[in-house]
């Protein structure tokens, strides 16, 4: 049987906002236009990027941490054995599935779930412990797994014991392109507003400066965050902008701000491809991405000195337009899409080898 004749699923966690992981969902969904959609929760009116043609099961489980123990046992009830693949991409529980033997299960890790490994919340690292063990169990469930980033394949290596290939994913190099006109003295952040991503500390570290800050995004932390902004009328906020808008925005910064350790992290692709630099945390995703000193800063602590410092360091010395294009023009799309098929591929042929 032809691969573009199999029946294939889709797993993605939360259907309900717009951001890289998103991004990575569409090119898959590239390869499989035909797909079934399983999900934990689906909001329409915030979806309206989703292409239409795929039928969409959602449990309606929205997304608490709290619920994370429970997702599981109504996912293991759903019946894959009518679909020959089944490919979950996730952050959080998508590795639990319970499958046939004759489909094949798949699971391609944005990261593991952060809120078990990485920041557990202080009150409930007792109980979370003991999740991480059944956790562990469920990451054995899938027959293959897949990553987007070393960092994240050293976190399943470490915690799961398991081995990940990973296959980056990539941007539209020919949707963000360069207007090669001089910046227009602004720095930029674009991100979902929650607290892993250090908002916090960009905008503590700008409030003793005099540069000016752009935070592209919306979340949960958005209050908090403005109001920790409110007396500086050099940072603004901007919560949706169009895809148009999104590439001005990128081609006429100084630079994108960086401040968070990136599973992998999209957007400083995105400003590279724009032809411009990259303040980063040198930790995660942004080391795989940004070549410091050439077409970036790394700042080593997590802390307004290191990044102010950082910041002057940059403006000393900025990255040429062309070497942040050409780092950037290494994460096409289009080779995720063709590496991301070659390899189902060749994982359903070996597949059909051993169970024939």
């Amino acid at each position: 049987m032809k691969t573009s004749d199999l029946k294939v699923a889709i797993y993605y966690d939360w259907l309900n906002q717009w951001g890289g992981a998103e991004r990575v969902l569409l090119d898959i969904l590239t390869l499989y236009p035909k797909a079934d959609i399983y999900t934990l929760f689906y909001d329409p009116q915030k979806c309206n990027w989703l292409p239409k043609g795929h039928k969409i099961f959602s449990l309606n489980l929205k997304n608490k941490l709290i619920y994370t123990p429970f997702y599981a046992p109504k996912m293991e009830q759903i019946d894959f054995s009518q679909y020959d693949i089944l490919i979950s991409t996730t952050s959080n529980i998508g590795h639990c599935f319970l499958t046939q033997p004759q489909t094949l299960y798949v699971c391609y890790f944005h990261n593991i779930n952060r809120y078990l490994y990485q920041n557990p919340p202080k009150l409930l690292k007792p109980i979370l412990k003991i999740y991480q063990q059944v956790d562990k169990i469920f990451a054995n469930r899938p027959d293959f797994l897949i990553c987007n980033s070393n960092n994240v394949q050293c976190r399943i290596e470490t915690n799961y014991k398991r081995q990940a290939s990973i296959i980056h994913p990539g941007i539209d190099i020919d949707k963000f392109i360069p207007n090669n006109k001089a910046s227009q003295n602004y720095f930029l952040i674009v991100s979902r507003l929650v607290s892993h991503k250090k908002i916090d500390l960009a905008i503590k570290a700008f409030n003793h400066s005099d540069y000016q800050l752009k935070i592209v995004g919306q979340g949960r932390e958005e209050g908090y965050l403005k109001c920790l902004a409110s007396d500086n009328k050099n940072i603004t906020f901007i919560n949706q902008v169009s895809d148009q808008e999104l590439l001005a925005l990128y081609q006429n910064c100084t630079a994108l701000i960086y401040p968070q350790e990136e599973d992998f992290g999209l957007s400083a692709l995105e400003a590279q491809a724009c032809g411009r630099g990259v303040i980063a945390y040198n930790q995660g995703g942004a080391k795989e991405t940004v070549i410091d000193q050439k077409t970036g800063i790394f700042f080593n602590d997590q802390n307004q000195d290191s990044l102010l410092q950082a910041i002057e360091k940059y403006l000393n010395n900025p990255p040429s337009s062309q070497d942040c294009r050409a780092q950037a023009s290494k994460f096409d799309h289009n080779s995720f899409m063709l590496k991301f098929k070659k390899q189902i591929d060749s994982l359903w042929s070996t597949k059909q080898h051993i169970t024939s």
